[in-house]
């Protein structure tokens, strides 16, 4: 950074951007993108005091910088479906409330 730009805070920031799909960016996106990066590219930042403040012209470097990335290849074919953690289908589930009602009864206990 420039020591003529004007620090902004990652709320100021996150203010100063317009929405990404009809969504406003939180301040938290400014941090990621401050730690973490987007797709190699890392915004500038500076440490004053306790707080992380960037500037109006950082922002607009990262974008341009992001602008020059290629964009991840999309796949061809849709991904396979898979079940999330946690999610079973219905005839599993089934068979499971069946083996547990059978249990107890196994064990002689109904």
């Amino acid at each position: 950074m420039v020591a003529i730009e004007t620090p902004l805070t990652f709320t100021e920031a996150a203010k100063a951007l317009p929405p990404i799909g009809g969504k406003r960016v939180h301040a938290s996106t400014i941090w990621r993108w401050a730690r973490k990066g987007c797709r190699g590219v890392i915004l500038e930042t500076r440490r004053y005091g306790g707080r992380f403040v960037t500037t109006l012209e950082s922002l607009d470097r990262f974008a341009k910088a992001l602008a020059e990335q290629p964009l991840p290849e999309r796949a061809t074919e849709p991904a396979p479906t898979v079940p999330h953690n946690g999610t079973r289908n219905t005839a599993r589930r089934e068979r499971e409330i069946q083996q547990a009602e059978q249990e107890p009864r196994k064990r002689g206990i109904l």
